[in-house]
């Protein structure tokens, strides 16, 4: 007879029974076959916050050392008043940074690697703060693969609509907006703001208009601080919200919360986007270094 065990839900991230054929929490279908198949592939995760802080750290200290190993001068950018040092541009290029060029070139991919690229100690130490504070908060609310999902494909969406937004304007209302690329986590964290406020918004009640009231009010006052700093883009954050909101409230809907299988083989599918977009990375990185 074999022996029952305790696992925890890879739909919900709650303690469950291998053994039962639904999760009682998410309904999750046979959440012990799917969390061994996960733990096979090395996905067995309860929580995707500190995984998401390290790939943005190794990430960083990439950035700063690919000039050591690179047999060419790569100016080092500045941060902070001039005052530290940043990676240099080379690198975040290197590295995949969200350029219209590149996405034109057929690299969109870019919108996946730009959102673990920072510009700077400070960019990333505030980003990966709030990714600590409202990671949990959205795990907690909506389960931790629901969170992946939300962090990336609000990163990807915020991304996008600063990438685009310069062109678009420049097309059609005749400006003459820079097209500048656009890295760091900002977005998928104004995405984790949005998903909470979705959330908040169908749970009602005294604790749906608390999370709705802080929720809006950080994100209101960051975006108003956006303005008034410089090398900030708006464009990202308010694309990275709505998308935010948007998949909170599909997330939110009843077929994703009685049936845990749709959100479960979309946070994998969520995974493979991202070993891809890395993958490419490297490969586009070893072709361009193999040329200097």
């Amino acid at each position: 007879m074999s022996e029952r065990t305790s696992i925890i839900c890879p739909g919900c991230g709650k303690l469950v029974s291998d053994y039962m054929e639904n999760c009682p929490h998410c309904n999750l279908k046979h959440p012990g076959q799917k969390q061994r198949f996960l733990s096979t592939f090395g996905f067995n995760i309860r929580s995707f916050v500190k995984p998401i802080i390290a790939i943005n750290v190794a990430f960083f200290i990439l950035a700063y050392a690919l000039p050591l190993f690179i047999p060419t001068h790569m100016p080092m950018g500045r941060d902070f008043l001039g005052l530290l040092p940043a990676p240099s541009y080379v690198s975040l290029n290197l590295l995949g940074w969200a350029d219209i060029r590149l996405m034109l070139a057929g690299n969109w991919w870019v919108l996946v690697t730009a959102t673990f690229l920072h510009g700077g100690i400070l960019h990333i130490l505030f980003n990966m703060m709030w990714v600590r504070d409202l990671g949990p908060q959205t795990e907690y609310l909506f389960g931790p693969h629901k969170m992946l999902i939300i962090f990336i494909l609000s990163g990807v969406a915020g991304n996008l609509v600063a990438v685009f937004t310069p062109l678009v304007a420049n097309s059609f209302l005749g400006t003459r907006s820079a097209l500048l690329p656009v890295i760091g986590a900002s977005g998928a964290v104004f995405g984790l703001m949005g998903a909470m406020i979705a959330f908040g918004r169908k749970r009602g009640g005294f604790y749906g208009r608390q999370l709705v009231r802080q929720m809006g009010m950080w994100a209101l006052i960051l975006i108003v601080m956006g303005f008034l700093l410089p090398g900030v883009s708006n464009a990202a954050h308010i694309g990275g919200f709505i998308a935010g909101f948007i998949i909170g409230q599909i997330l939110s809907l009843r077929r994703f919360t009685v049936n845990g299988s749709a959100g479960f083989w979309m946070a994998l599918a969520v995974m493979g986007l991202c070993v891809y977009s890395f993958l490419m990375m490297g490969l586009r990185l070893l072709s361009l270094v193999s040329r200097i």
